[in-house]
């Protein structure tokens, strides 16, 4: 049935069973619906039918993305059909690093400190690019990324260490909701390494971001946590017996929960990743407990966790394999030269500020 401008109607159904039906699909989809009149644009765009559409993909992880980056670009991998590399519209031609991803929204920083930091929704070929921060002097900085659920924000963290060897960590933190940094007070010293590839926070945990500490001699021995909601530091010391050489460690997102993957060193061959979850809370007063040890099936050498609680593992140069950790399961993904690997979850979420990106 069409109606009189000739394109197909919908039957009279009530609103909310109407919303409910286009929840469920795919964001590419909805931006083709969105072309076809003002009622869809508008009812897409409003934050109760937005909300809606992420906490259903945000549930099913099978609907949803690997995102990869590759060493100047940042490409996704439906968790479907893992042969198949979605080539993405990048916001600028010059070289970004993936932060992190939250809510289907990507944070990308340069390593020339006079680019600014992005945030960027792929799917809906939208970004913003932040103000150029208050610290301005030649220092060492790592970059965090979190959503604040109380208050909606989307938060960036700015760790920052002079290059005087003073320990001394500053904080900035840009709101989107305020369009502006501040300087925050903190007393924790976080050490950021000198090292081009190491600018990013190690794991984002509802309403949290972390970053691994490291003592004196490069071994991982804590975790600093910070609060999005509250703006402060406090440390979780990892678990005594994986805080020796004989571990690498990673930091992930386990169903909401901060969890630790590790396996006895990136630099030797192991066939089984030990899972740690902290329980009673992301700051301080967590506990950690043993949840399991996953038999991978074959040697690997590197690893990356993922918010569904999947990892991604390497078994041999660039060979990379999805990984199940309950059911221990592995697919092949392919040969890839990757840097970083993240959960992606699709949504329409957009922030003031954003705007269309230019095709490359």
């Amino acid at each position: 049935m069409k109606n009189a401008t000739g394109i197909p109607s919908i039957p009279d159904l009530p609103e909310e069973i109407v919303e409910d039906i286009f929840s469920r699909l795919p964001v590419n989809t909805l931006l083709r619906f969105k072309c076809l009149g003002k009622h869809w644009g508008t009812l897409f765009s409003t934050p109760r039918f937005i909300s809606e559409h992420l906490n259903k993909f945000s549930s099913d992880p099978d609907a949803n993305y690997v995102l990869f980056d590759t060493w100047g670009r940042t490409d996704l991998i439906p968790m479907r059909n893992l042969s198949r590399v979605i080539n993405l519209n990048q916001p600028r031609d010059f070289y970004y690093n993936a932060v992190g991803s939250v809510n289907g929204l990507v944070c990308l920083t340069s390593n020339d400190f006079y680019k600014p930091i992005c945030l960027w929704n792929p799917l809906i070929n939208q970004c913003m690019f932040l103000p150029l921060p208050n610290i301005k002097r030649p220092t060492l900085v790592s970059v965090g990324f979190g959503y604040e659920q109380h208050s909606d924000d989307y938060k960036v963290m700015r760790v920052i260490n002079y290059c005087n060897g003073r320990q001394e960590t500053k904080l900035e933190v840009y709101s989107t909701k305020s369009g502006s940094w501040r300087k925050v007070k903190n007393d924790v010293y976080i050490k950021v390494k000198n090292a081009v590839y190491s600018t990013n926070c190690d794991a984002i945990v509802e309403g949290f971001t972390y970053w691994f500490i490291t003592n004196e001699n490069g071994l991982k021995t804590a975790l600093a946590s910070f609060d999005l909601r509250s703006e402060v530091f406090s440390i979780i010391p990892v678990p005594e017996v994986l805080a020796t050489e004989s571990y690498s460690l990673r930091a992930m997102n386990s169903h909401g929960s901060l969890a630790l993957l590790a396996h006895s060193s990136e630099d030797e061959f192991n066939k089984c990743l030990e899972v740690w979850v902290i329980e009673g809370g992301g700051g301080a007063e967590g506990v950690w407990q043993k949840k399991s040890t996953v038999n991978i099936g074959f040697d690997f050498s590197r690893h990356w966790g993922l918010t569904s609680g999947f990892t991604v593992v390497e078994k041999a140069p660039n060979m990379l394999f999805l990984v199940d950790l309950r059911t221990e399961q592995s697919r092949k993904i392919g040969e890839i030269d990757i840097r970083r690997v993240f959960y992606y979850t699709e949504s329409l979420v957009s922030i003031e500020g954003f705007e269309p990106v230019p095709s490359q």
